[in-house]
């Protein structure tokens, strides 16, 4: 949420959305480090959300007025297979979710989760068992308390790997069923993201994440549990949105990522250097200079 806060009161230029691949994989001011004057970046990074969630956000940001020629000019949506399944096991939707998306998809029990949100969130309030969970919000419910890597504006949102301090069972349920099918309802919310983006004149674009074992599905065209993802793929290419990729899994660097699927504070600087050069071609708007390029 204290991401959200400062998007709203701190408009960028580009802004890139995604799960806990983003949050610690790409750094803003790496990414436009040669950008036009008065271009700035945020990181959005929401570790387990999905596109459901991101959709929630952007439409809260599009009823704020922050997108569009006076806001975000460009969003860059990080995509991984996680992206795409139905679980929330961190219990965002209570709280990010949009009233009219859920309607639109008969989700009665996210409704009553967002409307009645003691209930909604009690499945996580039973992880203040942990001890050290419980002194975080006992100390958090009577002073304000910085997250994990910083706030917002320390970093303007991305924060470095951090190892075992990850939730380890989400790393491990991401790498255990990344070939199951996506979830018709979000592969929706992705592309009702991208619409609604478009509506206001922003520029989207998707890349895909670098895992060090293995290549995401989308990019995987000879595994039969692919096809899902090859033709959301193709859905993106038929409709003009920009995908990247960064290097190919023999290229990278184990020395990069703090484990499989995420990458550590040197991986992150290097991949978004990576990432700046494709986007200078794809936006040169974001990097043109004041009297030329």
């Amino acid at each position: 949420m204290g991401k959200l806060h400062y998007v709203r009161s701190h408009t960028p230029t580009l802004l890139v959305l995604g799960n806990s691949r983003v949050d610690n994989g790409f750094i803003p001011r790496t990414l436009l480090e040669d950008g036009a004057a008065g271009i700035s970046g945020f990181n959005m990074g929401m570790p387990g959300a999905n596109a459901g969630i991101l959709y929630g956000v952007v439409k809260r940001l599009a009823n704020d007025g922050n997108l569009g020629a006076k806001g975000m000019r460009a969003v860059l949506i990080g995509l991984d297979e996680h992206l795409l399944q139905a679980e929330d096991s961190l219990g965002y939707g209570v709280f990010y979710s949009d009233p009219a998306w859920l309607w639109h998809n008969r989700d009665w029990r996210g409704m009553a989760a967002h409307s009645l949100r003691l209930w909604g969130f009690s499945a996580n309030l039973k992880q203040l068992r942990e001890p050290g969970k419980a002194l975080g919000f006992f100390q958090a419910s009577f002073a304000n308390m910085e997250p994990i890597g910083g706030g917002a504006a320390m970093y303007l949102g991305y924060r470095a790997g951090f190892g075992g301090l990850q939730d380890a069972g989400q790393v491990r349920r991401q790498q255990e069923s990344f070939d199951a099918p996506p979830d018709d309802v979000q592969i929706e919310a992705l592309f009702a993201t991208i619409a609604l983006l478009q509506q206001y004149g922003v520029q989207v674009a998707v890349v895909y994440p670098p895992l060090l074992n293995r290549e995401l599905l989308y990019l995987t065209p000879q595994q039969p549990t692919a096809r899902p993802y090859i033709a959301i793929a193709e859905r993106l290419a038929a409709e003009g949105v920009p995908q990247l990729t960064l290097e190919t899994v023999a290229q990278r660097n184990p020395e990069m990522f703090v484990n499989s699927g995420h990458l550590n504070d040197s991986g992150a600087h290097y991949h978004s250097r990576l990432l700046a050069r494709q986007l200078r071609a794809i936006w040169p708007s974001l990097f043109v200079k004041e009297g030329g390029a």
